[in-house]
């Protein structure tokens, strides 16, 4: 071999590791980019609201990010994702002996009886005669959530459970008046109050309950204000050739997405709940199989507007993340109907948002705050 030709070889090797070494740099500035875009600036809302009321009562609407009503073609529309949040309320722990319990301080005694909340549940308490063993916790066949806790011989209140030396003095038993599945009807709260006043009358304790027509009317109200807020947003992506599933589980978990088992993206928040999430806009469930088997035509960036703290500035982040998307697979940012979304029209969509947030703040309820996600689960 000439001096020619391994001086070549050489200088040819030199720029493959020059450009190799290129794209790796650009692609680091670019994931630093896209984790800069989600960095949290401030407290999670989630832990630092005070409770709320709030919620309605049919299934999320779509918002579409577009100037005109139009009705929806091309692209499936997806289904609002039943996220479900466990219980973001503090539970008080387990204890095993009366005398060992530590929950004493007055905080955590407020955080505990504010599982219950009047503006959210209808609170039955039952009171009695001398202090009780439960035996089983009660089981209420009704369609809204039930939550249960206890005032102990000392005067603790905890969440209420079946064990051995723990006696109680007290028990609130809360239905949920609203949530999205509608508001509570009057026969469900009757039968609530029968099933109530049954265990009451297993221990020989009295029962009270609120007014009920009162609690109706205003769970009616309530109702109806979160059908106003209750908004799903639904920002489609698509690009000119269907992206393969490794290529877009690479991008998406390198900004900070990961899989979960609703077979969705999504990107959380230091408290655990979503901010916003990705799916396939035919609603395919992302899964590690179908990832590495298929490629996807088009995709689907939510952001379900209740349930997000933070507000419009993490919907200027989800939009941001959209044109990364876009940027990334060479894609269009469209509306159901395949029409181009401008920056004129998120404007519009972003100012609709503020309305809405004003709304709920007007309200007392905070996006994203407990009551928020009890309301709109």
């Amino acid at each position: 071999m000439s001096e020619l030709q391994l001086g070549l070889l050489v200088l040819g090797g030199s720029i493959v590791a020059l450009v190799y070494g290129f794209n790796v740099v650009q692609e680091w500035r670019f994931r630093r980019k896209m984790r800069q875009s989600f960095v949290r600036t401030q407290d999670d809302p989630l832990l630092t609201v005070p409770k709320n009321n709030v919620r309605d009562g049919v299934r999320a609407d779509r918002l579409e990010p577009v100037l005109l009503d139009a009705g929806r073609v091309d692209l499936p529309e997806p289904e609002p994702f039943e996220v479900e949040v466990p219980d973001d309320e503090p539970v008080a722990e387990m204890v095993a002996e009366p005398a060992e319990e530590p929950f004493d301080a007055a905080d955590h005694q407020a955080l505990v009886v504010a599982m219950l909340d009047p503006s959210l549940d209808f609170i039955s308490e039952v009171v009695f005669h001398q202090p009780q063993e439960l035996v089983s916790m009660p089981r209420f066949n009704v369609a809204k959530r039930v939550q249960i806790i206890g005032r102990t011989e000392r005067g603790l209140w905890k969440s209420a459970e079946v064990l051995p030396g723990i006696r109680y003095k007290q028990v609130n038993i809360g239905l949920q008046l609203v949530d999205r599945g509608g508001a509570v009807t009057e026969q469900e709260l009757a039968s609530f109050c029968q099933q109530v006043t049954r265990f009451a009358e297993e221990y020989g304790a009295a029962a009270s309950f609120p007014q009920r027509q009162q609690k109706l009317v205003a769970a009616r109200e309530l109702d109806r204000f979160c059908a106003d807020v209750d908004v799903l947003i639904g920002i489609n992506v698509v690009p000119r050739q269907a992206i393969e599933g490794t290529r877009l589980r690479s991008f998406v978990e390198s900004s900070g997405m990961q899989l979960e088992p609703d077979g969705a993206f999504h990107y959380l928040a230091d408290s655990g709940n979503t901010l916003c999430s990705l799916m396939a806009a035919d609603q395919m469930p992302f899964t590690l199989h179908t990832l590495l088997d298929n490629s996807f035509p088009a995709l689907c960036l939510l952001f379900d507007v209740p349930r997000v703290a933070g507000g419009v500035e993490v919907f200027d982040r989800a939009i941001q993340f959209a044109r990364l998307l876009a940027q990334e697979f060479d894609a269009q940012l469209v509306d159901d109907n395949r029409r181009l979304l401008t920056d004129v029209g998120l404007g519009r969509i972003r100012d609709q948002l503020k309305t809405i947030y004003g709304s709920m703040d007007d309200r007392g309820i905070a996006p994203g705050s407990v009551a928020a996600l009890r309301l709109f689960a």
